[in-house]
């Protein structure tokens, strides 16, 4: 019994730190950067005390919840690259996926790539989940399916400018992103435009209200 005693800690350990990263990443995505990490307890339904034994100083879970958003998507493009066949289909999926997750999370990606500070945060994987991309452009390049002119910045580029929609037109149309991202890989293609998987936007019959949200002022 005393032998499983440390490991059952440990397991309720990482599961505190999954919900306080999982939790940071919708609050922040929701309130800014100056929202008090209070906040992210609260919405993580641990203590204050909990969340500071994990991670000393907000700067260090800003840090770890873009450490572990770039480790998703890298662990989600290298599956791809291993379990697709086709260089072509492979290709699609990874960008998909990389839109998807701006589409997802996109206040806080938002906010982190505004934050010139951040961008030295998690080089290691960001590396790793572009040399996975530039993988797959290369394959999809010698496949003759992808033209011969792209790199991968210019993938990641694409894929911010087809799934930053404003956020009013993504809650009335949750998948219109694909739309633009449809529109971004035909012209990656040699070939011919296909057929668009979104109808247009809705015009709306007034403007959207601006949202105005309230910040939190604590730091931590």
């Amino acid at each position: 019994m005393a032998a499983a005693e440390p490991r059952a800690l440990r397991a309720d350990a990482e599961r505190n730190r999954r919900r306080i990263l999982d939790a940071a990443r919708m609050v922040f995505a929701d309130n800014g950067l100056g929202v008090g990490v209070d906040a992210v307890a609260r919405a993580a339904g641990v203590g204050v005390g909990t969340l500071y034994r994990r991670f000393p100083t907000k700067v260090d879970l800003l840090g770890a919840v873009i450490e572990d958003g770039v480790c998703r998507l890298a662990d989600e493009i290298e599956h791809i690259e291993q379990a697709q066949t086709d260089p072509w289909d492979a290709f699609a999926a990874s960008v998909r996926a990389f839109a998807e997750t701006i589409a997802r999370d996109r206040g806080f990606y938002e906010v982190i790539h505004g934050t010139p500070e951040f961008i030295p945060i998690a080089r290691d994987s960001k590396a790793r989940l572009m040399g996975a991309v530039a993988r797959l452009v290369k394959r999809a390049q010698d496949a003759g399916v992808v033209r011969a002119d792209i790199v991968a910045d210019d993938i990641a580029a694409l894929c911010q400018v087809a799934a930053r929609l404003p956020r009013w037109r993504l809650e009335a149309q949750p998948e219109l992103w694909t739309r633009y991202l449809a529109l971004a890989l035909d012209g990656l293609r040699p070939e011919g435009a296909h057929e668009l998987p979104h109808a247009p936007p809705v015009a709306p019959i007034k403007a959207p209200k601006v949202a105005r949200r309230r910040r939190a002022s604590g730091g931590g």
